[in-house]
């Protein structure tokens, strides 16, 4: 792989990274799903000039968007908002890959050979440990909802594997058409009128859900469906772990995250799994 390729699997994950301080202080700013409507919204703005009907796929892209807007990021950013140590929500996101292997195994009669089973094992054992850290009721539940959202994002990357033929700015298009009025619909429901939070907001504070839409999801996604048209999935993929390392350092850095010995041993555990299954790609 070229060296500027490198870069831009680095940015991308840098980017990402980030991504969890944005959401961190986007939803102390604005309600969860009042911030996830809003980043929505700026991807809609902004890629809506992509927007295509993709006969015989509409239905698969429909309920990606159904899946990703209401159920993984919803979920996805409560669990910033209530955590208090943004590194365990960074860990746990990770479980995307191990799920996504074994809902392949049960929805696509897949077939994987003990190494990977063993790996899926140790991702699941690193954040059950992250788990038992006495870090406070929050913190738990803020713990499950991050791995419930992870398995939405796996039942997403599944339907995507059954979607062909879609430009990368198009299926982003098209989930955020679908996201961003139901999210909008959930936030008026469950968070009441958006109105007064965002009359009350200095333009300037919109740069975290602009940030978030922008950057992991145009920048960061874009680039990264571009690189596997270059390259063999089990040559990218591994590098996705790095997302969690800048984020776990992105945390200590601005909210003074403590890495405790629990922590650290199953983030190692966790992150070690996930390289080895994205590199045993097939088998």
């Amino acid at each position: 792989m070229p060296i500027h390729h490198i870069l831009i699997l680095i940015a991308c994950n840098a980017v990402w990274g980030f991504n969890f301080i944005a959401g961190k202080i986007g939803t102390a700013q604005f309600e969860p799903l009042l911030f996830s409507t809003i980043r929505f919204a700026v991807v809609l703005l902004l890629l809506a000039p992509f927007i295509r009907w993709v006969p015989g796929q509409m239905r698969r892209i429909i309920l990606l968007g159904l899946v990703m807007g209401g159920g993984h990021y919803t979920l996805m950013f409560y669990a910033i908002k209530m955590g208090h140590v943004l590194s365990t929500i960074a860990i746990a996101s990770q479980l995307v890959v191990p799920m996504s292997t074994l809902l392949a195994v049960w929805l696509l009669s897949e077939r994987i050979q003990w190494v990977r089973s063993l790996a899926i094992a140790t991702c699941f054992l690193g954040v059950l440990i992250i788990g038992f850290e006495p870090i406070g009721k929050n913190d738990i539940f803020a713990l499950t909802l991050a791995v419930v959202a992870s398995l939405g994002m796996a039942f997403a990357t599944i339907i995507m594997r059954n979607i062909k033929g879609v430009g990368v700015f198009n299926l982003q298009a098209w989930i955020a058409l679908v996201s961003t009025p139901l999210l909008l619909s959930l936030s008026l429901a469950v968070e009441g009128s958006p109105w007064p939070a965002l009359q009350a907001t200095p333009i300037k504070e919109f740069w975290a859900p602009v940030y978030s839409g922008v950057g992991a999801t145009i920048f960061g996604h874009g680039f990264m469906y571009w690189l596997l048209t270059k390259h063999p999935v089990n040559l990218v993929t591994p590098f996705i772990t790095l997302s969690t390392i800048f984020a776990v350092g992105f945390s200590i850095w601005i909210y003074d995250d403590a890495l405790t010995p629990r922590i650290m041993v199953g983030g190692v555990m966790t992150l070690a799994g996930v390289f080895i299954i994205s590199r045993r790609q097939k088998g």
